[in-house]
Order: C-alpha cells, then structure tokens, then sequence
C-alpha cells in the first residue's frame, strides 16, 4: 500500500514539474567569500628593473642610452663603380702572343668625393669587390685585378690583394670579393693625397694557352668595377668643422606597470652623461627636451631647465693604435649634466612615465678647428652617445601621489547574488589614503539597457577613506567597509568588468618615506544569499 502511495506522489511531482511555469528559486547563504584579493605595493607597481634599495627606502632608478651621432652623417656612402672598354693601338692582324704574355695593363685612381671630409685611411667593416670582364679576343686571358694600397687579413682572399680572372672570348667573367676587415691606405706614398684609392690592372695572354693567341686590331676588352655595399668600422683623416643635427626620439620600454603611476616628487635627479669616444671635438647645445604621451591626441610638453641653456663642450676621446685598426684601444672623455635644479620643471615632467622622450638639438664638430693635422680617428662602432638615468627616492611630498591601478573579480557565472560587499583593506605604507573604486570594462550592452550609453552612477561607488598604517609591512591597520551590491553590478562583474581604484596618498607637509614591502591588501567578500534559478 506504501509503495503506490509513493508512486502515485512521484507521478503527481512529476506531473507538476513537467506543467509548472515559474522557474524554482534557491537562496544559499553565501559569507565571507572572496571574490576580490589584490595588494598595491611599489615593488608590485615598479618593476625590479627600475628601483633600489637604498639605505634609507626605495629609490626609483631608470635610465638608458642613445647614440650622440649618426655614422651615416660622419661618413656619407663610399659605394663607387665605373666601367672602361680598352681598344689595340694598330689595324689589322693577326698578331701572334705567346701565353703568358701582357696584352693591356693600367693604373686607376680612386677619388672618393667625400664633401667635408678627408680621409687617410679606412678599415671595412662589410662591402665586397665585384670585376666583370669581357673580350673579344679569341683565346683565354688572365685579368689581374690589385687594390695596391690595400691590407687583407689573411681570412679575406688568403691576404692577398689582388684579384685574378679567367676571361673567355664571348663569355662575360665576374669575381666578388669580399673586404671585411680590409684597411686601405688613402693619403698615397707621401701622405699628402686624401680620399685616393690607388688600384692597378693587367691582362695577358693565359699561360695556360696551348698555343700563340692571334690579336687583331678590332679586339677589345670591356672591364666594370664596383665598390659596392661599404660599410665604415674605422676611420682616420679630417673631418673638418660642420654642424650636425642631434634629434632622437628614446621610447620607454618595460614600464607599463608604470604608465598608471603618477607621483609628485620631493627629491628628482635626472642625470645626463656624454662620452665622446671619437677623436673629435665636439660642442652639444640641447635645444629642448620634451615628453611624448599618445591617447587620442598626442600631447608634446617641453621640459624647462636652466641646465639647458648652457652649451656643453665635449673634448675628443683618446684613440690609440697599438697593432691596427681594428684593435683601436678608445679612452672616451666625459661631461655630466644635471636636470633638476632651481626653476626646473622636471617633478611636473616626471610626474607620470611618457610614451618617450625627444631630443632636440645640434652637435658642432671640431669647433676648435684642425687640431688634429687631419689625424681624427673615429671608430664606427662605438660612437659618442648619452647616457640617462632617473633616480628618486620614493618619498613623497604634500603634492601627495596618485596610485591607480586595476583589479580582477573571481565571481561564479552561474548564479546571482543579493546580499552586500565587505571590502577589508590592510594598509601598511607609513600614511593614510581616499580610494576611490570604479567599474571598468563593463559590456556596452548592459550601459545600453540602463539608457545611458556610457559611465553611469552604478558603476563607481564612494570614496573610502583608509586608515594610515604604520609603515612595517608585519604590522598592517585594517579599515572595513560595507556596502550593497546592486544586481547590475554583479552581473557586470560576471561579464568580465574589472574594478578600477585611484588610491591617494595622504602624505603630511614633511612628506614621507616608502620601503619596497608597504602596499595595501584589498580584499572583497560577499556577504548575503545566492540566488540559484531553474527554469
């Protein structure tokens, strides 16, 4: 009897689940759940890359480095090329040569046309030799191709400084030589040639030919020579007096935890360092210095310094030559420049990371004149450049400092929640704080069904005052806050919003004093019921 009771019940149930139309409502008790756990500290906020312990706290230290000058612009392009179509001196033929024999020979001079410059000698750093060659005399013949004042390691055709050259009747013949680490001599015999190189052909008869090679009047011979592809490693001569213009834009990278952080600052050094590692005289002027931020609209703020007006000489390194000149041993001399000081504007400059810094303004070669006697010695792969580097102790002043950041929820899609927010947080830097917190990334759909189409009031909440800590990270003070948690909210929470929060410091009129470890732990829990629907 029991038992069809109780089928009959399960049936009826049944019956009612498969008719009913209300979805069934579950409500769970749901307390103390986290569902947002995050800690602000500097050394969270600043990568290790960009800061130090010091003795007395944290010290932001950045910096970084870009070339003085352009090598392009001490040394313009040394490709060359040319062509010559040789001609027999008499009519008729043929006349009988015997292999081995010398048929045409000449020498060729070399101007490199150099406006502004003069050079004694060079050393190649890439750039090969290319000789074609073509004739039309009926027999094999031997081109001998001598760059005279040239000095090959004996990795680059075996030392030697010549080329040779099978040449066929009909048949166009090519060699390429390679002339990395090749130096050639370019102020001839006496010294007193500049920018010459000297270079010498020859053409015989093969001393492979198995017989006499008949010439006639009408055969010639059609030689093309490039220089192609040169690229400078070291170079000495007269580089005479010019103006060259120094403008460089240094993008900051590896600081996007940076971006968001803006600090105003009682204690601000950028330092400047020149090395001049060229035989030269330089004198720098930096005509500005200017922080670039891109957004919607890119925005270009000069920095004000008095240390900018000044123009900076820079005496010429010492090159000395022990072996060759590819063991130059370079002494760069130095000069240090200082931003920071007196009317700067360089804490309002610094008062957020830029996208990048520019550089403007004009570096005057040898301002002294020829110093040298046309000895300048500059090697191409350490050029002069400008050494940077930010420091500043985290301390700030009672322009305060502005920490942003953003948060991630960890909130389940599968339920809804009525109930109220808890948010805890443990503040161990030496001062209190207002934090201000706001919904961020939220689905345009859900601005679309309130009607506003863009930031609406349910997406901010109050700003929380926070009480000071102590400044030790063992010993954090608490501060509690509890608010409701409006349906919209949550739901833009599941939908992937983030929590945006501005946290400003309250720092006295002595300032204060951050170490690495002090932050603040925010935690959030959810304090009501869930709600679980079935349809």
């Amino acid at each position: 009897m029991m038992r069809g009771l109780l089928s009959i019940c399960a049936a009826v149930v049944l019956c009612c689940t498969g008719c009913r139309s209300e979805p069934v409502t579950w409500r769970t008790p749901l307390h103390d759940v986290v569902f947002l756990n995050d800690t602000l500290t500097w050394a969270n906020l600043v990568p290790d890359t960009l800061w130090e312990d010091g003795d007395d706290g944290l010290v932001l230290s950045a910096g970084g480095e870009l070339s003085l000058l352009d090598a392009s612009s001490l040394i313009p392009n040394l490709d060359t090329s040319w062509s010559t179509s040789f001609t027999l001196p008499f009519i008729g033929g043929p006349i009988p040569v015997a292999p081995g024999a010398e048929i045409w020979s000449e020498e060729e001079v070399v101007n490199l046309d150099l406006p502004g410059v003069d050079l004694r000698r060079v050393r190649l750093g890439a750039g090969a030799l290319v000789v074609t060659a073509s004739t039309s005399v009926q027999g094999p013949l031997v081109l001998r191709y001598t760059i005279d004042d040239g000095a090959f390691p004996a990795s680059v055709n075996g030392g030697s400084n010549e080329v040779i050259l099978e040449v066929l009747p009909g048949v166009p013949s090519q060699f390429t030589l390679p002339l990395t680490g090749v130096e050639l001599d370019l102020d001839g015999a006496e010294n007193l040639d500049w920018s010459r190189l000297v270079t010498s052909w020859s053409v015989s008869v093969s001393e492979d030919a198995t017989t006499e090679v008949g010439l006639f009047g009408n055969d010639m011979l059609e030689l093309d020579v490039a220089f192609s592809g040169l690229e400078v490693a070291q170079v000495e001569g007269r580089f005479g007096h010019r103006m060259l213009d120094l403008g460089d834009t240094l993008d900051i990278e590896g600081v996007a935890a940076l971006q968001d952080l803006q600090v105003g600052w009682t204690a601000l050094e950028w330092e400047v360092v020149f090395h001049n590692t060229a035989g030269l005289d330089l004198l720098l002027q930096l005509e500005g210095l200017s922080r670039l931020d891109s957004g919607e609209v890119v925005v270009v703020t000069p920095l004000e310094d008095p240390a900018l007006e000044a123009p900076i000489f820079l005496t010429r390194g010492v090159v000395n030559e022990t072996t060759d000149m590819a063991h130059w041993e370079v002494s760069p001399s130095t000069s240090e420049l200082v931003l920071g000081s007196g009317s700067s504007t360089l804490p309002s400059f610094l008062s957020s990371i830029p996208d990048a810094v520019i550089f403007d303004g004009a570096v005057e070669v040898n301002p002294l004149g020829d110093v040298s006697g046309g000895h300048d010695r500059i090697d191409l792969y350490r050029l002069p450049e400008i050494d940077w580097t930010v420091s500043a102790p985290l301390e700030v002043g009672v322009s305060n400092a502005l920490i942003i950041d953003t948060l991630d929820f960890d909130v389940s899609e599968h339920i809804e929640f009525d109930g109220d927010v808890v948010l805890n947080i443990k503040n161990s830097l030496p001062v209190g704080a207002q934090l201000e917190a706001s919904l961020v990334d939220v689905p345009l759909v859900l601005t679309l069904l309130e009607g506003t189409g863009g930031v609406a009031e349910w997406m901010s909440w109050p700003a929380l005052t926070v009480a000071p800590g102590t400044g030790d990270p063992e010993g954090p003070v608490g501060s509690s806050f509890t608010f409701s948690l409006e349906p919209i909210q949550f739901t833009a929470m599941q939908l992937g919003a983030r929590l945006a929060v501005r946290v400003q410091l309250e720092t006295p009129p002595a300032g204060a004093r951050f170490d690495a470890d002090q932050g603040l732990v925010i935690q959030g829990h959810l304090d009501g019921d869930a709600v679980i629907m079935i349809e």
